[in-house]
C-alpha cells in the first residue's frame, strides 16, 4: 500500500512538473502571455483551452478558429482539425455551413480568399475591435512590417499604462485618507 502510495505521489509531481514545463513552451517563447492571450480575453476562452489550439495552429491563425468558432458555433477543435488535415480557410469556412464571401466581407465578384487573405482580415478586425483602433491603423502598422503579435504589444502597453495611471490616481485618492488616519492614530 506504502508503494502505491510513494508512485502516486511520484507521478502527481512529475504531471505537475510536465505540466509546467508544457506551459512555458505552449506560444513559442512568449508563452500564453501576449497576441494569444489577447484572443483568449477578446473571445472569452479559457487559458488552457488557448494552450491546446496554439500548439494545432500557427499564432496568426488562432484568431480564424475563434472567429469561425464563433460564427458557426462549431468547437475550436473541430475546427483546427479540419485545418490539420490540409483544408483552406475558405473550404472550412463553407464546410462549417457558412458563406466565405459574407463572413469575410467579400464583394461578389471578387476572387476567392487566399489563406494569407483571411488571416490578415480577421487579425485587423479582432486588432481593431479589441483595442478599439481603427482597421487602417492596424494595416498601416501591417505595411510598415510590423506583425500581429507586435501590434498587440504596442496597443496592450498604452492600455496596460492606461489602466496603471488611472489605478493609481484612484489609489492615490482612496489611500490619502487611510494613510493620515493612521498617522492620526500613531500620534495618539
Amino acid at each position: 500500500m506504502k508503494q502505491i502510495l510513494s508512485i502516486t505521489a511520484v507521478v502527481a509531481c512529475l504531471s505537475g512538473v510536465l505540466g509546467a514545463a508544457n506551459f512555458s513552451i505552449s506560444g513559442s517563447d512568449q508563452g500564453i502571455d501576449g497576441f494569444s492571450l489577447s484572443i483568449g480575453n477578446y473571445y472569452g476562452v479559457p487559458q488552457q483551452e488557448i494552450m491546446v489550439i496554439e500548439r494545432s495552429v500557427p499564432r496568426d491563425e488562432m484568431s480564424v478558429v475563434y472567429y469561425l468558432s464563433r460564427q458557426s458555433h462549431h468547437d475550436a477543435r473541430f475546427i483546427t482539425n479540419m485545418r490539420s488535415r490540409g483544408m483552406s480557410w475558405w473550404d472550412i469556412t463553407h464546410r462549417l455551413g457558412l458563406d466565405p464571401r459574407s463572413v469575410y466581407m467579400v464583394e461578389r465578384h471578387s476572387h476567392r480568399l487566399r489563406d494569407a487573405e483571411i488571416v490578415d482580415r480577421v487579425n485587423v478586425r479582432f486588432l481593431s475591435e479589441y483595442h478599439h483602433i481603427s482597421p487602417d491603423e492596424v494595416r498601416g502598422r501591417r505595411r510598415g512590417g510590423e506583425d500581429y503579435n507586435r501590434i498587440n504589444e504596442h496597443y496592450q502597453g498604452k492600455q496596460d499604462r492606461h489602466q496603471y495611471r488611472e489605478e493609481r490616481r484612484d489609489d492615490q485618492h482612496g489611500n490619502r485618507g487611510s494613510h493620515e488616519g493612521k498617522e492620526n492614530r500613531g500620534d495618539r
